[in-house]
């Protein structure tokens, strides 16, 4: 346990030496783990003997702060002397960050369980190879193959599926796909896992099951149909051999772990005594729910994980309380000006808004489930307030069009046709709509793949608030064919987007909470 407010220089009595003062410290290595405080956690197995037995596409923050960890977990609580074989050969897919700062660090690095009062640091040793796919494509294929490999794993976010946001399957227009199928050396996640099947295939080897750690609905499911969808695009036999052949197990994650920032790095560096460029951080709640699925694997369980036959309860509310919920903060939150998460809910009525919306509109959507949803809620509460956590809006709520379905428009349509309330709901998209248009001004506008298209439609609808809620649901690739018809809809979209015009954030939650 460390406390960074507590951190102070030590006098030493001697002399300072000026030039010594400006030279930075040694970095984190194999060779400097034994020099680490006992104040840290270090790994509990002789990390230069791990071997390698998990592929894992997207080596971001959040696999560092999740997967790792409880792999990690894991192999402490294997029995044996030698340590289990689920080391992780982490590839990058879009930058070399992750392979340029773990490299000289022989793949370790730490992760900052930030708490409300306290700091806990953490040096993961599980990471054992990194690799920027666009640089060694060949390799990476390679190890598909490889028969020390049992599992791949994905945390690629749910832009990067490429999938067509009403339909949930594969759109072949996607530039990534159009741009693996002429090239003929892929670099797209779907690419990369397609191709590396195909040699599994050839090979004649028995394939790893293939594990999504990404928020999708039925994400095992999803990432099944995407990877028969793409290979349909290139070899029927193989469509047909990825459907029948590979395990897809779906799974639901949960840790909130903003992008690593160099205050992360300085901290690492003041609890390590060492240089890290690869800490990242991460609240101390952490949850893992994985189908039951056949063949070798980790003891994730050690570290928490829970393995059940049927994930959807888990994934439903994680998707609709947590990451529904964290739309509808991140685009009420920017047009209010504010910077987080935890400064949204430090406000009582936007925290009162987050509740109601919570309890009133998406849990009765929700599947039955031995779950105490209400509980679940106020945990979530209680989590987002965390001031030592930086989840910023800007991140939160990016590429909000691909992911209005499963999280706001699916509970939205299950309450219209059970005629419950909908206004928080729709609050939530006509901030969005606001956010992602530029509508509400260029300091609000928020990263979106149909940010241009939405721009326009603004534009061409000036003050006419009416106009532009009707040509925005419209789009039939994000709110499909029903919402469209729904006069009840439009109508109330355009009156919350002239409130957030006219009156701000704060006194248009205020009116509707009455």
């Amino acid at each position: 346990m460390a406390d960074l407010s507590n951190l102070k220089p030590v006098a030493s009595g001697l002399p300072l030496d000026p030039s010594a003062a400006t030279l930075p410290p040694p970095r984190l290595s194999l060779r400097k783990l034994g020099c680490v405080p006992r104040t840290v956690r270090r790994p509990g197995f002789e990390v230069a003997a791990l071997r390698p037995g998990i592929l894992h596409l997207g080596c971001g923050a959040f696999h560092r702060a999740h997967q790792a960890v409880f792999t990690q977990r894991a192999i402490e609580a294997a029995p044996g002397p030698e340590p289990a074989p689920w080391g992780i050969v982490a590839t990058s897919l879009v930058r070399p960050v992750a392979r340029n700062t773990l490299h000289p660090q022989d793949g370790l690095y730490t992760v900052l369980e930030r708490g409300p009062d306290e700091v806990r640091a953490e040096i993961v040793g599980t990471v054992r190879e990194v690799v920027f796919v666009p640089d060694a494509p060949a390799a990476v294929l390679a190890r598909f193959t490889d028969p020390a490999i049992q599992l791949v794993t994905l945390t690629i976010t749910a832009s990067a599926y490429c999938l067509h946001p009403s339909s949930g399957r594969i759109c072949p227009d996607h530039p990534a796909i159009q741009r693996d199928l002429h090239s003929g050396t892929p670099s797209s996640a779907l690419g990369v896992l397609v191709s590396g099947l195909a040699e599994v295939r050839k090979a004649g080897r028995r394939p790893p099951a293939v594990m999504s750690c990404d928020n999708l609905e039925s994400n095992g499911r999803t990432l099944r149909q995407a990877a028969v969808d793409y290979a349909a695009l290139r070899d029927d036999g193989l469509a047909n051999w990825i459907a029948h052949a590979v395990q897809f197990p779906s799974s639901m994650v949960d840790r909130i772990v903003p992008a690593a920032t160099v205050l992360d790095a300085a901290d690492a560096t003041a609890l390590l005594g060492l240089g890290d460029d690869a800490a990242v951080s991460a609240e101390p709640f952490r949850q893992w729910v994985i189908e039951a699925f056949e063949g070798p694997r980790p003891l994730w369980e050690a570290g928490g994980a829970e393995f059940v036959t049927d994930v959807a309860p888990w994934e439903a509310s994680k998707l609709r309380l947590l990451n529904g919920t964290h739309m509808a903060i991140a685009y009420l939150g920017t047009l209010a000006g504010l910077g987080t998460v935890a400064s949204f809910v430090a406000d009582p009525l936007f925290a009162d808004y987050a509740r109601r919306f919570m309890l009133q509109e998406q849990m009765p959507t929700l599947p039955p489930s031995g779950h105490d949803i209400e509980a679940y809620a106020h945990q979530l509460l209680e989590r987002w307030r965390n001031p030592n956590i930086a989840h910023q809006l800007s991140r939160v709520g990016r590429n909000g069009s691909q992911k209005l379905q499963p999280r706001l428009l699916a509970s939205l349509r299950d309450n219209l046709r059970a005629g419950r309330p909908v206004s928080c709901t729709l609050l939530a998209i006509a901030a969005w709509i606001c956010c992602a248009s530029g509508a509400s001004g260029p300091a609000q506008a928020m990263e979106d793949p149909l940010a241009g298209e939405l721009t326009r439609l603004s534009e061409a609808s000036g003050d006419d608030l009416g106009r532009l809620a009707t040509s925005v649901l419209q789009l039939e690739d994000v709110f499909g064919c029903e919402l469209p018809r729904l006069e009840t809809v439009r109508t109330e979209l355009a009156d919350l987007m002239g409130q957030l015009r006219a009156h701000g954030v704060h006194r248009t939650v205020a009116n509707l909470l009455g």
